[in-house]
């Protein structure tokens, strides 16, 4: 075939995306997986295990996404595990609801931790942005300023209010927020060093400005908008926020109408189902076939000598139970 007839062939027709609209379409439960460059599954320097976390939610922001911030911050390894119909979770659940945490050094101790807020804070704990390297008063303005964050997240529809004083309860407490990130000078909430009152922050103050852009500036929080910035640029979060990790906003999300239960679909064209592969639960092995035969023979050496000292243990009161 010559050159040219190559040139002028006709092209296949390009395999079509398929989209999902929201929360409500069949769709199997899906993994975004987040590896850091140098991860490999065995042991870190630290002790701490290198096998990833898996955090289950719905492939929505909601409640998942400032674990998911925290997990993305601290560059831990994780699988983020989405759902849209199903409802495999609820055999997971302790408390039967999402955002779940399981794997790494949770599974050493069989537990699965539930409730966002519990979940940001082992993160939190795990690597090191709770605020302790300032002691406990450090650990407590960290607690302090997440749970602003919280109250501000509740109250951040006020932004679509058209009358002026149905803001004012808002307004107040990012005057507070404002405050309290002058007092130590920034850039973060704790001056130099950033904790999980940051990333409490930057999602709520974020998500307002997605919403309503300019809006902190344009109301006198010059300093809340510069914040918003600058967290958006550290290269771990910039990252996740233009990665396929990153769910869109969904109208309930937005806030600016009644909540519906139809209401969790995604704005824009919504995603594409080919970005995620179907969930399958994954088994690490850290150190090796060859050191978990060596436990395993360790194991049972440990066993046989527990069982020899409990019969000579016996024995004496075998004796003594004759006379």
């Amino acid at each position: 075939v010559g050159r040219a007839e190559l040139d002028h062939a006709p092209m296949a027709p390009a395999k079509k995306s398929v989209m999902i609209a929201g929360l409500n379409g069949p769709h199997p439960r899906s993994v975004a997986e987040f590896r850091p460059a140098d991860w490999t599954p065995n042991l870190i320097a630290s002790g701490l295990s290198a096998e990833p976390l898996t955090l289950h939610y719905f492939a929505i922001r909601g409640l998942g996404e400032l674990p998911r911030l925290m997990l993305e911050l601290a560059q831990m390894p994780y699988d983020s595990v989405m759902y849209w119909d199903t409802k495999e979770f609820k055999d997971l659940a302790p408390f039967g609801q999402m955002p779940l945490l399981m794997g790494g050094d949770l599974d050493t101790q069989d537990t699965v931790l539930c409730q966002s807020s519990t979940i940001v804070r082992y993160i939190a704990k795990e690597s090191h942005l709770d605020g302790s390297e300032q002691g406990a008063v450090g650990e407590g303005r960290a607690d302090m300023v997440f749970e602003c964050s919280k109250d501000l997240s509740s109250n951040k529809n006020a932004i679509h209010a058209t009358i002026d004083a149905e803001k004012e309860k808002l307004h107040g407490m990012l005057k507070k927020a404002e405050e309290m990130l002058d007092e130590f000078e920034g850039p973060f909430f704790s001056g130099m060093t950033v904790t999980y009152a940051d990333v409490g922050m930057f999602h709520v103050l974020s998500t307002i400005e997605e919403l309503k852009p300019g809006y902190l500036k344009s109301n006198d929080f010059a300093e809340l908008s510069d914040f918003v910035t600058l967290f958006a640029e550290l290269p771990a979060i910039a990252a996740y926020l233009t990665s396929g990790r990153r769910m869109p906003l969904t109208a309930n999300e937005v806030g600016d109408v009644p909540w519906a239960a139809d209401g969790y679909k995604y704005k824009g064209a919504g995603i594409q189902a080919d970005l995620y592969a179907e969930y399958v639960e994954r088994v690490y092995s850290l150190g090796g076939d060859d050191d978990s035969e060596e436990d395993d023979e360790d194991d049972s050496e440990m066993e046989e000598v527990e069982e020899e000292e409990e019969v000579g243990a016996k024995r004496p009161a075998a004796k003594k139970a004759k006379k």
